[in-house]
């Protein structure tokens, strides 16, 4: 069974487990001490315009202040530090992604922290297919793009957010789906990523549709396809890999709430309720749905969480050793 469906089959008990947390007194108990969401990337970012969102939700939930504090560095790793340093009590949570709780422990031979030993999910929030943008002036459709690719093996380019990122990953991950060969180019950022790609500086990017599809309005890049089982609504011209003889191939982020590891149950519990609540409300999940062109992955229990992201490393990281990425 996927990670996918096992959320949604109990997806019913968690609300109506959230909702009685929330009757039992989430409004009630308010309090003046304000809840930090540490995200380990640049204001900005969808990360952090994600975060910023559930801030605003949770805090009206929860009566209290939630904030956003932006700790970018070391692709993530400084933010996720900060989050298993903190103290236990609930005051100093992190919006976790696939890039810190499950790229990093493929790319980094260590780390100052375990993932699954200091951390507790919270739950989970949404995931986002990735497009793979190309030149515009380049090949219009995947099977060009592949067919251009065996062709002129190694020659064609394709920028990256970083070594080790998720942009790298899933292009390493396309080429051996695809059976080519591809140049990686590496950047400091999906953004510079993306504007040497509209000035046809590499062939193709890997990224989000929040940020590729204005690009492509302007005619600066053509979208070639999109990850997921089917079109996405937001941008429904975009052919999926799938359709287009990719069937296995997947290309996506995800991210979750998360607490230094010995946080109390019972405060879990209740940022638990109040992001899953938040999830709910039609404000945030048309944002979500219809902008960033996610999927929410909410309601869920931390243990759903946890087991989510277990089963994305034990996917993702032996890949990410088998290419044998030199970062320390």
């Amino acid at each position: 069974m996927s990670n996918l469906s096992s959320i949604r089959l109990s997806r019913r008990a968690v609300v109506m487990a959230s909702a009685a947390v929330l009757a039992g007194g989430v409004h009630a108990q308010a309090n003046s001490k304000p809840i930090r969401i540490i995200v380990s990337f640049a204001p900005g970012s969808a990360n952090d315009l994600i975060a910023r969102d559930l801030a605003r939700y949770m805090a009206e939930l929860l009566n209290q202040p939630v904030i956003v504090e932006n700790r970018p560095g070391a692709g993530g790793m400084i933010g996720t530090e900060a989050v298993v340093k903190a103290a236990p009590d609930g005051l100093t949570i992190g919006l976790g992604t696939s890039s810190q709780l499950v790229m990093n422990v493929g790319l980094y031979k260590t780390m100052p922290f375990d993932i699954e030993k200091d951390l507790r999910m919270i739950g989970l929030v949404a995931r986002t297919n990735l497009v793979l943008a190309g030149k515009a002036n380049g090949p219009k459709t995947l099977k060009a793009l592949i067919a251009d690719a065996k062709a002129k093996p190694g020659q064609l380019s394709y920028g990256s957010g970083g070594t080790g990122s998720i942009s790298h990953i899933v292009g390493e991950a396309f080429a051996k789906a695809a059976d080519i060969k591809l140049n990686h180019v590496p950047y400091k950022g999906n953004g510079p990523a993306m504007a040497d790609l509209a000035g046809g500086h590499v062939d193709m990017v890997f990224d989000g549709l929040v940020t590729s599809q204005p690009m492509a309005k302007q005619g600066r890049v053509h979208l070639i396809a999109i990850s997921g089982a089917k079109r996405d609504h937001v941008a429904p011209d975009v052919p999926t890999f799938a359709e287009q003889g990719l069937k296995d191939y997947e290309a996506y982020t995800w991210n979750c709430l998360m607490a230094p590891a010995n946080t109390p149950a019972d405060v879990i519990q209740r940022l638990n309720a109040a992001l899953n609540k938040a999830l709910e409300l039609p404000a945030l999940h048309t944002r979500l749905v219809d902008q960033f062109g996610s999927q929410i992955l909410g309601p869920s229990t931390p243990e759903q969480a946890d087991t989510f992201g277990r089963r994305e490393r034990e996917r993702w990281v032996p890949f990410m050793r088998s290419l044998k990425l030199d970062v320390n």
